[in-house]
């Protein structure tokens, strides 16, 4: 064992002098890689969704995945908007213009509703009637009177659209269940007049799931949070106070927070570190050293991330410091065997072989 020992410590001492005596083009080296790599960071993604914390061939998210190609994405969007007299002119006059502003600036919506556009079914005699709430808005207080009455007596709008004291309406978009990144083709491109039976079905069959577009990205779903807020912040008001819920406004809340904190506590670690190391080593080399091979350790690993197409997810948040945590303590190894000899020795180069080799 001890002339195995010797020799592993002479291959490494022997790694050690080849490094040192060819120093300048294995630096270069070194840092042309480590800066490609960082140049990556660029197209790394971030997925801080509930299926990012699956595989894509988990049982679950298959069953999900299927469940959204046939039924849609369940995800929604809400506004709840508060006010004491929702049934006035002034405020459906407002709720209104927002509707339409949403439907306007708000990108990767598939449908909205809010009382503007609500579909009011309802039986005269015996005439069964299908129309928006809002076909014939109201002009007077009888008018608004008989609004109010039909909207909260309709089961289907309590807690859904309006709240049981009338004090809170909502506005639900329901968001894309897929990606607009990708270009589809037109849902009746094939079916022309003269298309049999057999040929319809046919068409039906060819068209598999494999084919179908990704889904919505969480980059999407960031964008649409934002126009929606950007809406609501020209809208909010005191007598129109909005306020937004919703899985999509939960999942970018999430990632502004998960990279927020990222950055908190790294600067903090990096800061700890720096001081910790300079009382250690009372050098500037020994604080300034690990702190770069930790910095070209973490831009190099999520270039890497970024390469592979593997996405930042709220578990990968540990990433940084676990880095920097494994990265300094491999450093403060090298570099404490390395001033210790130095104390005996003053040839740098034979201290570090002397430190690899150890």
């Amino acid at each position: 064992m001890t002339t195995q020992k010797r020799r592993i410590e002479a291959l490494f001492a022997s790694q050690a002098r080849t490094i040192i005596k060819f120093r300048f083009p294995v630096l270069l080296i070194v840092l042309a890689i480590a800066f490609g790599l960082a140049s990556q960071m660029k197209h790394l993604t971030i997925d801080t969704s509930n299926e990012g914390l699956l595989r894509p061939n988990d049982p679950i998210i298959l069953t999900y995945n299927d469940f959204r190609d046939q039924f849609g994405r369940d995800d929604l969007l809400v506004l709840a908007i508060e006010n004491d007299n929702i049934f006035s002119i002034p405020f459906l006059e407002k709720l209104e213009r927002l509707h339409e502003q949403l439907q306007e600036q708000v990108p990767h919506i598939d449908e909205i509703t809010s009382l503007i556009n609500a579909r009011d079914t309802r039986g005269e005699g015996d005439t069964l009637l299908v129309d928006d709430l809002l076909a014939h808005f109201p002009e007077n207080d009888q008018e608004l009177s008989a609004l109010k009455k039909r909207v909260m007596n309709n089961p289907l709008y309590t807690n859904m659209l309006i709240s049981e004291d009338g004090t809170f309406t909502t506005i639900l978009l329901k968001c894309d269940t897929y990606s607009s990144a990708s270009v589809g083709t037109d849902e009746l491109d094939g079916f022309d007049d003269g298309f049999s039976e057999e040929a319809f079905d046919q068409q039906i069959d060819d068209q598999q799931p494999d084919i179908l577009p990704p889904y919505l990205t969480d980059k999407e779903n960031t964008a649409m949070v934002r126009a929606a807020k950007k809406v609501v912040k020209e809208f909010n008001s005191e007598d129109f106070r909005i306020y937004m819920a919703g899985s999509p406004v939960v999942t970018n809340t999430v990632r502004m927070l998960m990279m927020k904190d990222m950055k908190k506590f790294l600067r903090m670690a990096v800061l700890a570190i720096g001081i910790c190391l300079f009382v250690m080593f009372r050098r500037v080399s020994g604080t300034f050293m690990p702190l770069l091979i930790v910095a070209l350790t973490l831009t190099s690993t999520l270039g890497i991330m970024a390469i592979a197409g593997v996405p930042f997810r709220t578990t990968t948040i540990i990433l940084p410091s676990f880095l920097l945590a494994v990265g300094v303590g491999a450093c403060v190894h090298v570099l404490s065997l390395v001033y210790q000899y130095l104390r005996k020795e003053s040839n740098k180069q034979e201290a570090i072989i002397h430190a690899y080799g150890h």
